[in-house]
């Protein structure tokens, strides 16, 4: 098997390497050995024989002719031959030894300064099939485009970029490039804003995001979101190809039960335009009333006959409509109503009322709402649900919310801060203004303090209630205590410390 010969020697040059890669050199013939003389008394000479040298390699014609315009200086057309000749053995050669060519190849082509040149032919060729070894050729392209990222060719990176993503989708390995799903939209940002491509260069570049993605719902209206408002409205007349990936977007939306809102959609300049088309007049109105109209509204489009026979056109089924519109009706009552009556449901969504669990359990299993079904009283308890549409009124509603919440959260706080300070001593001079009237037990910093002390003791009886008063008992042979008199009172210099604060 041939391998790509590296300069490992002073007679070898990278240029001769890569040539005998592409071009081997024919086989040498192993030379015929002559038979040995025999001995005079017949028998054989034992000595040892020395080694046979290795038989020198022929290079090929095509190896001489390289190596000769190398020599001349004539890199260009020595270039020319080496791209025509790779591209030859793309098919054929290993793939490994394929991408040590390929990185050999433009190394020399950076050495010889014809890189800027000779990229896009290069890579154009390389970007022709994706029906022979599609992988190797994206990886291949991919070293290309690192190869300009690394050396600043500010110029050639947004023609190779859009090569390698039309590439890419064409041969269903787009993922790798952009990073999957989670990552799409922020690598093409920072594509844009890194290299800061004009007005033109984004909608080419979201364009083709936007055709690798057409059978992604998801994909598709994330996309159609970063494609569209780029376009003002008069441009819906003059491109043909935007109002072909418009037209795409708005039926992917609707058809998709994966996708409840197209407001912001229906809200760009360019999709309002939409509504003057004479063609597609019945899709810009079926966008409105599935962005914020009602149940009603749809079935009173679908009774016409134009209507009916533009959806059978698009592939848009009635049944399928019917069910998105009376999830999102449900999810409309849900905003206004935090209880809604089996029987407003019923009404709203034109079923029987023994249906209106169904229809409750339909929208909170698609995300819509979150809400409960109180059956005693045949009620809908809403918690939290989709808004379908964001303007000024939804934001006034919301503002109401956070200063409602605002003020929950604020008097919580206000309470819990209360019953943390009466739970706690507060320490302070006791003898200060009020300090005895504030009804509290508290411990003084100056505890030889006589005034605290009395203020003290004065706090405690008046806080501490008194039990009530027992019948005097008879003690010790029939004397009470009241008949013994009055129990001195002791001076404020024998209270202590431990007595005070047990009091």
């Amino acid at each position: 098997m041939s391998q790509v010969v590296f300069a490992t020697n002073s007679s070898l040059s990278f240029v001769a390497g890569l040539a005998r890669w592409v071009s081997p050199p024919a086989e040498p013939e192993a030379a015929s050995a002559e038979p040995a003389a025999a001995a005079a008394d017949g028998e054989a000479a034992a000595a040892p024989t020395a080694p046979a040298a290795a038989p020198e390699v022929q290079p090929s014609e095509y190896e001489l002719e390289c190596v000769a315009l190398e020599a001349k200086g004539e890199f260009k057309q020595l270039g020319e031959r080496l791209i025509a000749a790779l591209k030859e053995r793309l098919s054929s050669a290993p793939q490994g030894e394929v991408e040590v060519a390929y990185t050999l190849l433009l190394q020399l082509l950076l050495k010889w300064q014809l890189l800027e040149g000779s990229l896009l032919q290069l890579a154009n060729e390389l970007a022709s099939s994706i029906d022979d070894r599609p992988l190797l050729r994206r990886k291949v392209l991919l070293t290309l485009f690192s190869v300009i990222n690394q050396h600043d060719f500010v110029e050639l990176r947004f023609p190779l970029l859009t090569l390698l993503l039309s590439f890419c989708a064409r041969a269903g390995c787009l993922e790798e490039l952009l990073g999957g799903s989670a990552k799409r939209v922020a690598t093409v940002e920072g594509w844009i804003q890194s290299w800061k491509l004009s007005d033109a260069q984004k909608k080419e570049l979201w364009g083709l995001v936007f055709d690798a993605h057409v059978d992604d719902a998801a994909a598709t209206y994330e996309n159609a979101m970063k494609y569209l408002p780029l376009h003002a409205a008069a441009d819906l007349t003059s491109d043909e190809k935007l109002r072909e990936r418009l037209v795409r977007a708005a039926l992917v939306t609707l058809r998709s039960p994966g996708l409840p809102t197209c407001d912001k959609l229906a809200q760009l300049p360019v999709v309002a335009a939409l509504a003057s088309d004479k063609q597609y007049a019945p899709l810009s109105r079926l966008l409105n009333i599935f962005a914020r109209e009602m149940y009603s509204s749809y079935m009173a489009f679908h009774a016409e006959e134009a209507a009916q026979a533009f959806m059978t056109e698009h592939g848009l089924h009635h049944a399928a409509c019917e069910r998105k519109m009376r999830l999102l009706s449900l999810t409309s009552l849900c905003v206004t109503h935090k209880e809604l009556t089996y029987a407003a449901v019923a009404e709203a969504l034109k079923v029987e009322a023994d249906q209106v669990e169904h229809w409750v359990v339909e929208a909170i299993s698609a995300g819509l709402i979150a809400a409960k079904m109180d059956q005693v009283r045949s009620t809908v308890v809403v918690s939290s649900c989709l808004e379908r549409e964001f303007g000024k009124e939804q934001f006034g509603r919301l503002r109401t919310s956070l200063d409602q919440w605002d003020w929950a959260v604020r008097n919580r706080a206000t309470h819990r801060a209360r019953a943390a300070a009466s739970s706690r001593p507060v320490i302070r001079h006791l003898a200060e203004p009020g300090a005895v009237a504030s009804g509290r037990r508290e411990a003084c910093e100056r505890r030889a303090c006589k005034a605290c002390l009395w203020a003290l003791r004065r706090c405690a009886l008046a806080v501490i209630p008194r039990r009530p008063r027992r019948a005097a008992r008879p003690l010790f042979g029939g004397v009470s205590p009241s008949a013994l008199g009055p129990r001195p009172r002791a001076s404020p210099e024998q209270f202590s410390r431990s007595a005070l604060l047990s009091i």
